[in-house]
């Protein structure tokens, strides 16, 4: 009884989840698709939180890298001449 229960408390939030990453998983940026697929695997786990916790901390990384604000050309000629 207690199972069911648990397996039911849990449903909504997964149906949620995999709704939220079908958009993410047409993107253009290959690291946000890999991410979002490995965040998925992850959630099918809720037990094993270290790889939940790696698995949400690469997700954050490949957003954040996808969604910056690209340098304006001066930006990136500046940064090309200091390196």
């Amino acid at each position: 009884m207690a199972n069911k229960q648990a397996v039911a408390a849990v449903r909504d939030p997964l149906i949620r989840a995999a709704t939220a990453a079908a958009p993410l998983m047409r993107s253009s940026d290959q690291a946000v698709v890999t991410a979002t697929e490995r965040l998925l695997n992850a959630l099918s786990d809720v037990e094993d939180t270290a790889r939940l916790e790696a698995a949400l901390e690469a997700f954050g990384r490949a957003v954040n890298a996808a969604t910056a604000p690209r340098l304006s050309w001066w930006a990136r000629r500046r940064a090309a001449r200091t390196t």
